[in-house]
C-alpha cells in the first residue's frame, strides 16, 4: 500500500499522515499539531492527512494542511490560534482586524493548490478544492458569519472531537464531494510529497481492514465471554456482531476448565471453517450437526448418498438420528451451539441429553432470528425458563459503507466508531442470466487483476443451486470444499451463513427468489467492498439502484 521515502505505512485505519514519520514537532505551534493530530487519530483510514504544505510560484504560498480522500475530493484548511469574535462581518481577535482574514487566506490557498493540480494532474483538469479554517482553542464563535461562509468552513473545537462528521459536511455542501479516484491520490501526493512513493493498494487495504476489525470485534466481545458462568446462555446479535468469535471463546475456555465441549452448527462450510480454528483436543468435538451427530461414538452408520439433497438430510437423516439417539456413548460437559436459529427446537433437545449430569451441563447460544433461512420453528429461550440473555450490538465484521447499508436497508448493526472504510459498493443491474454472467466476469477481472485481492478473499454468492453451477462450469469457480489460494470459491449464500471474505460478488438470476433474509446473509459476508449484480428490484431493496 505505502513505501519509498519517506515511509508511508500505517498499521490502523485512522487518517493516514503523509508521510507517517512526518515530524510534528516541526509545526508551527501547538495549535496546528493539535489539529494535523485530531485529523491523523479520528479520521477513517480513506483520509490522507498532508500538513505544511509550501507552494513556490509568482507568490510562495504556505498551507497548513492537505486534507485528500479517493472519493470525496480534496480540501485545504488552515489553523488559527486565536478565539475570534466577527464585527460588522470582519474576523477579529483581541478588538482588532485580523490579517489576513481567514477566510480569505484559505479561499486564496485553495485556488492556488487547484490550479496546481489542474495543471500537474491528469485528469483533474476540473477538480476543485474545498477550504476551511479550524480554531482549535475556540468552542463557539460569537458573531454573525459573513454571508458568504458557510458554517461547514469552520472548525471548532467541538468539531475537531469528531472530525470526520465535519469534514463530511465540508466536502458535500458546495459541491456534493468530487472523487478523484486511486490514481488521481497517488499524482497528488507526488506532486505535493515528490520525495515520497505511494501506492493506494486496495488488497492492502482490505487485509489491514480485515486486522483492525478483528481487533475491534475481540474487544467487543471479551467482556460476553464470562457468562459462561450461567449454566443456560443465549446471546444474540446481528451479522458481523461476533457471534462465532464468543462461541468459539466460550468453547476454548471451557476446554481450559478440561470439559468435554460440543461445539456446533447447521451448515458444514462454517463447521469446518470452526474446525481450522480450534485447537485439536481430545476432549473437543466440533463440526456441523450432521456431521458431528453421525459420527458421535455409538451412533450407526449411515450411507450418505453422493446427489444428497435436502430431502435425504431433513428427513432421511433426521429419521436416522432419532431412531439411534438412544444409542449414543459420548457425554459433554458443555454444548456451544452458533447460529442456533438454523437448529429445530428438538435437534437443541436432543443435544441437551447429551449433557452428563455429573457435570455442569451448560449449554451456550449463539444467534440471529434475522438470518433464519431455515423454518424449523427455533424462538429465543425465555428468561422465565432459566436462560441467561444477552446481545452484541456493534457489527464488527463489514466495513463503514456495507454496515450502513445493512443497517438502513435490512436491520442490521452499525459499525464501530473508528473503523476502517469500505474499499467501494458497486451495482450492476442485469435482468437476463446472460448479462448477469457477463458482468461476475468483468468484476473478477477488476477486483483480481487490477486490485490484486486474493482470490482466496473473494467470494462469489448466488441465490439458486443452478446459478452456481452454471458459473462455476464458465469460470472455473470452485465450492468451499475446494478453495486454495488461487481459486475463487462460489456457493449460494445458504451455504456461506457465518462465513466472511474480503470481496464479495452477490449475483441473482431473474428468476431467483430473493427473500430479505438472504440478501442480507448474502450481503453480509463482505468486509471490505460489495457488487451486487441482479435485477432492477433487488438494487432498490439495497438502496443501490433508483426506484421507478
Amino acid at each position: 500500500m505505502f513505501g519509498g521515502r519517506p515511509s508511508l505505512v500505517k498499521n490502523d485505519p485512522m487518517g493516514i499522515l503523509v508521510p507517517e514519520n512526518f515530524p510534528l514537532a516541526q509545526l508551527a505551534n501547538d495549535e496546528e499539531r493539535m489539529v494535523v493530530e485530531a485529523f491523523r487519530d479520528r479520521l477513517t483510514d480513506g483520509w490522507l492527512v498532508i500538513p505544511d504544505v509550501g507552494l513556490s510560484g509568482d507568490r510562495d504560498r504556505q498551507m497548513d494542511i492537505v486534507l485528500a480522500h479517493e472519493r470525496e475530493g480534496v480540501a485545504v484548511v488552515e489553523v488559527k490560534g486565536h478565539r475570534p469574535e466577527i464585527r460588522q462581518g470582519v474576523w477579529t481577535s483581541n478588538g482588532s482586524a485580523m490579517s489576513p482574514q481567514p477566510l480569505s487566506q484559505a479561499r486564496d490557498n485553495s485556488y492556488a493548490l487547484r490550479a496546481r493540480l489542474r495543471l500537474l494532474v491528469p485528469g483533474l483538469e476540473h477538480l476543485n478544492v474545498e477550504y476551511a479554517v479550524a480554531f482549535p482553542n475556540t468552542l463557539n464563535i460569537v458573531g454573525t458569519l459573513p454571508e458568504d461562509v458557510n458554517r461547514a468552513q469552520i472548525f471548532t473545537s467541538h468539531s475537531l472531537d469528531q472530525p470526520q462528521e465535519a469534514v463530511a459536511a465540508l466536502m458535500s455542501y458546495r459541491w456534493g464531494n468530487q472523487p478523484i479516484g486511486a490514481e488521481g491520490l497517488e499524482a497528488i501526493v507526488k506532486v505535493l510529497r515528490p520525495n515520497a512513493t505511494f501506492t493506494w493498494d486496495p488488497e492492502a487495504r482490505a487485509r489491514q481492514a480485515r486486522t483492525r476489525l478483528e481487533q475491534i470485534c475481540g474487544q467487543h466481545v471479551r467482556v460476553l465471554e464470562r457468562l459462561d458462568v450461567n449454566r443456560r446462555v443465549v446471546v444474540t446479535g446481528a451479522a458481523g456482531t461476533g457471534k462465532t468469535r464468543l462461541a468459539m471463546a466460550w468453547a476454548r475456555r471451557a476446554l481450559m476448565r478440561s470439559e468435554r465441549v460440543l461445539l456446533t452448527c447447521y451448515n458444514d462450510p462454517l463447521g469446518g471453517a470452526m474446525r481450522d480454528r480450534m485447537p485439536d483436543d481430545e476432549r473437543l468435538t466440533v463440526g456441523s450437526f450432521f456431521d458431528a451427530a453421525l459420527a458421535f461414538d455409538g451412533m450407526p452408520e449411515l450411507e450418505i448418498p453422493a446427489d444428497a439433497g435436502s430431502d435425504f438430510w431433513e428427513h432421511t437423516a433426521v429419521d436416522h438420528l432419532q431412531r439411534h439417539w438412544q444409542h449414543v456413548l459420548q457425554r459433554f460437559d458443555t454444548i456451544v451451539i452458533d447460529e442456533a436459529q438454523d437448529l429445530s427446537p428438538a435437534w437443541i433437545a436432543q443435544l441437551e441429553q447429551l449433557l452428563d449430569p455429573d457435570g455442569p451441563r451448560r449449554v451456550l447460544m449463539v444467534a440471529d432470528e434475522a438470518q433464519g433461512l431455515y423454518p424449523r420453528g427455533f424462538s429465543l429461550p425465555s428468561i422465565d425458563d432459566g436462560w441467561t440473555r444477552c446481545e452484541l450490538s456493534s457489527n464488527c465484521r463489514n466495513t463503514g459503507d456495507i454496515a450502513w447499508m445493512l443497517r438502513k436497508y435490512l436491520g442490521g448493526a452499525p459499525p464501530p466508531v473508528g473503523g476502517p472504510e469500505t474499499l467501494g459498493i458497486t451495482w450492476f443491474e442485469a435482468d437476463n442470466a446472460d448479462l448477469a454472467a457477463e458482468h461476475v466476469g468483468t468484476e473478477i477481472d477488476r477486483i483480481i487483476d487490477e486490485e490484486g485481492h486474493q482470490p482466496s478473499r473473494v467470494l462469489v454468492a448466488t441465490f439458486s443451486r443452478a446459478f452456481r453451477d452454471r458459473l462455476r462450469e464458465e469460470f472455473a469457480f470452485v465450492p468451499w470444499e475446494g478453495g486454495q489460494e488461487q481459486a475463487i470459491i462460489c456457493e449460494t449464500v445458504h451455504r456461506v451463513k457465518g462465513l466472511e471474505f474480503d470481496y464479495v460478488i452477490l449475483v441473482a438470476a431473474p428468476d431467483d427468489h430473493v427473500t430479505d433474509s438472504l440478501l442480507y446473509v448474502g450481503a453480509s459476508r463482505a468486509i471490505s467492498g460489495l457488487s451486487v449484480i441482479a435485477p432492477h428490484a433487488v438494487g432498490v431493496r439495497l438502496g443501490l439502484a433508483p426506484a421507478e
